[in-house]
C-alpha cells in the first residue's frame, strides 16, 4: 500500500459516520520493536486508505491570541488507490463559492510528487509551485500538502530515538532528508506514534539544522477501525501567527 498521502493527513480524515475524540486511544505497545527507522516509515503508510474520498473542510490562519485574519473552505478529491496515486484540492474566497485555486497533485512511482496549479477555474495551469512555497497567505507549504517526505528513502532515528509528541503521546523520532535539494528544507524531522504507526507531529528543519516550521494533530476520527486525523494546526515559527486546517465532512465521490 504504498500509496500518495496528503495531510496531510487530510486522506486520513474520517467521514460524518466516524466518531469524534480528541484524544488517540490507549494502545498496548509491542515489548520489543527492531524495525528500522525506515520500516516505521513504511508501516506509518500502510493505514492510509486507498478507497476513493471527498474532503470538505476549512483552512484558518489566526495570531495566537486567536484573532482570525482569513478562512478559505477547500475541497479535497483523493484517489490514492489509483495508479498514480492523484489528488484534486480545490480552494475557495472566504464565501465559499468563488473558486481561487485548483491544484492537481500525482506521485508517479519512484518519482517525487508533482503538482500542477491553476488560477480559479481556468483549465491552462499557470504556476508548477516549489514543495517550499506556502499556499496562499497561509502557513501551510505544498510539502505539507504532499507530506511528500513519507516516501524519502534517506530515513533514520533521530538523535532522542524516542520521546512524546506535542499532545503527549509515546512515538518514535526519524529523519528523513530529500532526495533533492529543497528550498529551505534540510530535513524533516517526523513523529511516529509507537502504538497506532500514525505520523502525530512533524518539523522542517533548515540548513543548519533548526527547525523553521511545525505541524502537529489536535484532533482525530476513527473510520473503519482506524485512527485519523481531522484537525492539525500548521506554525510558521515565529511569525506570530499558525493555520488550523480542519476537515467538516467526508464521504465517497
Amino acid at each position: 500500500m504504498k500509496k500518495y498521502f496528503f495531510v496531510l493527513l487530510l486522506c486520513a480524515a474520517a467521514g460524518a459516520w466516524a466518531q469524534d475524540v480528541f484524544e488517540l486511544p490507549e494502545a498496548e505497545e509491542p515489548e520489543e520493536d527492531n524495525r528500522s527507522a525506515a520500516e516505521i516509515l513504511y508501516d506509518c503508510t500502510r493505514v492510509i486508505p486507498t478507497e476513493p474520498t471527498l474532503l470538505r473542510g476549512m483552512l484558518t490562519v489566526r495570531m495566537k491570541r486567536g484573532t482570525v485574519l482569513v478562512e478559505h473552505p477547500f475541497t479535497l478529491l483523493l484517489d490514492w488507490g489509483a495508479s498514480p496515486p492523484t489528488a484534486e484540492c480545490l480552494l475557495f474566497a472566504a464565501d465559499g463559492r468563488t473558486q481561487l485555486e485548483r491544484a492537481l497533485m500525482a506521485r508517479p512511482k519512484g518519482k517525487p510528487a508533482q503538482i500542477r496549479l491553476y488560477q480559479g477555474t481556468e483549465k491552462e495551469a499557470f504556476e508548477t509551485p516549489a514543495f517550499s512555497s506556502r499556499i496562499r497567505m497561509t502557513d501551510i507549504t505544498w510539502l505539507d500538502l504532499t507530506l511528500d517526505f513519507l516516501w524519502w528513502n534517506d530515513v533514520r532515528f533521530d538523535e532522542a530515538r524516542r520521546g512524546t509528541c506535542r499532545v503527549g503521546r509515546k512515538c518514535h523520532i526519524l529523519l528523513v532528508r530529500p532526495p533533492e535539494e529543497i528550498a529551505g528544507c534540510s530535513a524533516v524531522r517526523v513523529w511516529v506514534d509507537t502504538a497506532l504507526c500514525c505520523i502525530m507531529q512533524a518539523e522542517q528543519l533548515d540548513a543548519s539544522g533548526k527547525p523553521t516550521r511545525m505541524m502537529w494533530v489536535q484532533n482525530v476520527k476513527k473510520m473503519d477501525d482506524r485512527w485519523m486525523i481531522r484537525d492539525m494546526e500548521v506554525e510558521m515559527l515565529n511569525s506570530g501567527h499558525r493555520t488550523r486546517l480542519r476537515v467538516d465532512e467526508s464521504g465517497r465521490p
